[in-house]
């Protein structure tokens, strides 16, 4: 994370002379502070090979992330997204996974996780410098919160909240260091923790009676984060291309997540976790190829990562990390992974001012989070009215060749729609009924970057009438859950966008889209799946069943590859510039994506039930009316940095699943009726930050 810049106020006297006599004029108000005085965004993907605690000692990764600082006049804001995806050795079900061997052709799994840490500057609040002392910069208040989701069997999940003060220091050539002590809570979600009813051959072992939804409440403890960054100044000029930098993350003790009537072994008390980066060495590639003006555009880096008892499983007695009386070498990580690095958006030290063309490089950026719930969404073949509360991160930025657009959302589910193992489809709960097993957690990410055509041939023939602009477009999807099903959606997307300038200062982007899918259901296995060596259960037994029917392979790994199919992504918004100028605070805005059918997933020689067959799928926010509320209580100037909003919501063939057809166990009941969960229709209501 970036050092938070220290703004100071500048105070000037005009003095004037007069031809007659000096005239002593009043000094001018302090300059006023910026709000925003950083905004750092940038995408990185890194490869790594680490323990998984009770799966694996050394599967291999690779994770795609997105991490968002700003420094404001307040404080900081940063925000970060890591999708991760692992290889056979964190197997998703029905494949249990072992450290012990392999699991053979069980698809590897998918980890999804989300953080935010906001800091409030001492000086800063209290209008003083005397929290600047020798190298101290600031003492500030700190909060914060992370979500962690994966698709592997035991629907391991993650969520917690922190709270406590960072200490901020000037390191020499640009450097700083920042230490934070803080309090920590959390809680874990786990399907071997289920009671043997729900949990079957993995709940939780006599004479403990499992925990009534699988999830873990700790005791709150104490934790410890640092992080560094510093320019090797004192290299000789030619060779001023390398940083070093470096973080830890320090969890103390918090129990074993047992409570109330619930008790759980002492063999699973947590003891102190580990999560460090001491060094990460840092090539400024876009410097070195580009010159100054482009410094840390580009990075390249290398680092050494060390973990020990990682989320708090103890490698010394933790039966996650024990095998028959020796530690198996899941519960720690110790090894160098490299990774590359680019920023996207927003004028900060180290982008370039103009691109070649003369114009400015970065143009605009925008980072907002969402908080909303939906009353009545649904979840195929589960429910088909469940509360999801959504938590939902933006960024937006325009450049000198286009423009780069990413949405996150973490969606939490009450108990109609279940986590694993429980799953209607499976064997329980019934079709939309409250169930033991905690609520469902879902993450989704989508990317979209535009390439301008006036901007790449330098042009203005792409510009006619209230056309603005015709781009190249491309991006990605990314998706995975705590459902037994075990999604893990990776979709890509290219084609055209079509940018519309309407009256008002209202905008319509219409983009025909190629579109590919790949993702991943248990229920494509074979029925055989995972029992050779390992299955449902540990060397298979009790054996894995499956539910394909005769005459069908299903999928050797439970992956799906869908057939390419078109898509249509329409945006619009407009401030309503029509409305008489005491009104001026609402917005319209909305959004259209469809897609077409892209066949059942099978590939190669294997073969899927007709019921598996897509449909074209609706997903549509179609009016969203937003009232600025920032901008009616403080004025022109903080438009937009606080909004409310009313929406519906509309989302046809959900996952591309057929509502239409009664062959399709997902979306009917077995006697051929609709079971109402395949389509969505509801109206929410949320509240929108910018930072």
């Amino acid at each position: 994370m970036l050092a938070a810049a220290q703004a100071a106020d500048q105070a000037t006297t005009d003095n004037r002379d007069m031809s007659k006599k000096a005239v002593r004029l009043k000094a001018p108000p302090p300059a006023e502070k910026p709000f925003f005085l950083i905004n750092d965004n940038r995408v990185t993907f890194s490869s790594f090979a680490g323990g998984v605690p009770g799966y694996a000692a050394n599967s291999q990764s690779s994770t795609l992330a997105f991490t968002h600082f700003d420094a404001w006049a307040y404080g900081t804001n940063s925000f970060s997204l890591l999708m991760s995806k692992y290889d056979h050795g964190a197997a998703t079900a029905p494949c249990l996974g072992s450290v012990l061997a392999p699991t053979g052709l069980c698809a590897g799994g998918v980890a999804a996780s989300a953080s935010i840490r906001s800091t409030l500057g001492w000086n800063e609040l209290f209008d003083t410098k005397i929290f600047s002392a020798g190298p101290l910069t600031n003492i500030s208040f700190l909060v914060g919160a992370d979500a962690i989701a994966t698709n592997i069997f035991t629907a391991s999940s993650n969520y917690d909240v922190l709270a406590g003060l960072q200490f901020g220091f000037k390191l020499p050539y640009k450097g700083y260091f920042n230490i934070s002590p803080m309090y920590f809570q959390r809680l874990q979600h786990g399907a071997q923790l289920e009671p043997p009813g729900f949990g079957g051959a993995i709940s939780m072992p006599p004479p403990y009676p499992g925990l009534p939804d699988g999830v873990m409440h700790f005791s709150s403890t104490w934790g410890l984060d640092f992080n560094y960054y510093m320019d090797l100044g004192f290299l000789p000029e030619n060779l001023q291309y390398f940083s070093v930098s470096g973080r830890a993350s320090i969890r103390g003790p918090d129990g074993n997540g047992g409570y109330g009537p619930y008790p759980r072994s002492p063999l699973n008390n947590r003891t102190i976790a580990y999560a460090l980066e001491p060094i990460r060495l840092t090539l400024d590639a876009g410097k070195l190829f580009w010159g100054a003006d482009y410094a840390h555009l580009v990075d390249v880096w290398a680092a050494w990562r060390y973990d020990r008892n990682i989320s708090g499983y103890a490698e010394a007695y933790d039966t996650s990390c024990i095998t028959k009386g020796v530690y198996n070498g899941s519960c720690s990580s110790n090894g160098v992974y490299s990774g590359i690095t680019v920023k996207l958006g927003a004028p900060v030290p180290g982008t370039p001012s103009l691109s070649p063309f003369g114009t400015p490089f970065f143009t605009s950026v925008d980072n907002t989070f969402t908080y909303g719930v939906l009353p009545s969404a649904t979840s195929p073949g589960e429910t088909a009215q469940t509360v999801k509360q959504v938590y939902a991160f933006t960024h937006t930025d325009s450049w000198a060749y286009g423009t780069n657009r990413l949405y996150t959302e973490v969606l939490k589910s009450d108990h109609r729609d279940p986590a694993s193992p429980c799953e209607a489809i499976y064997s329980h709960p019934a079709f939309g009924s409250e169930a033991p097993c905690s609520g469902n957690m879902e993450i989704n990410a989508s990317l979209r970057s535009t390439f301008g055509f006036n901007e790449i041939f330098n042009t203005t023939a792409f510009r006619a009438g209230p056309l603005r602009n015709v781009s190249f477009e491309v991006g990605g999807d990314g998706r995975t859950t705590l459902s037994y099903s075990a999604p893990a959606k990776e979709a890509i997307v290219a084609g055209l966008q079509f940018a519309f300038d309407l009256p008002f200062k209202s905008y319509l982007n219409v983009a025909p889209l190629y579109y590919r899918e790949w993702n991943h259901s248990v229920y494509a296995y074979p029925n055989n799946a995972g029992n050779s060596p390992y299955g449902i259960g540990l060397y298979g037994k009790p054996p894995y069943y499956g539910l394909m029917p005769p005459g069908y392979t299903g999928t050797i790994d439970g992956n799906l590859h869908y057939n390419p199919t078109w898509a249509l992504e329409v945006d619009y918004g407009s401030d309503l510039g029509f409305l008489p100028e005491s009104l001026r605070y609402f917005s319209v805005s909305g959004h259209v994506g469809i897609y077409g059918p892209k066949g059942t997933g099978a590939y190669g020689p294997y073969s899927l039930p007709p019921g598996w067959k897509t449909a074209t799928e609706i997903n549509a926010e179609p009016i969203r009316l937003s009232f600025d509320a920032s901008k009616a209580l403080w004025g022109e100037k903080y438009a937009h940095f606080l909004e409310t909003f009313v929406a519906y919501r509309y989302w046809k063939n959900k996952f591309g699943l057929d509502g239409s057809n009664p062959a399709n166990g997902i979306c009917f009941f077995a006697d051929g009726t609709s079971n109402k969960s395949c389509t969505e229709q509801t109206v929410y209501a949320g509240v929108t930050m910018k930072f």
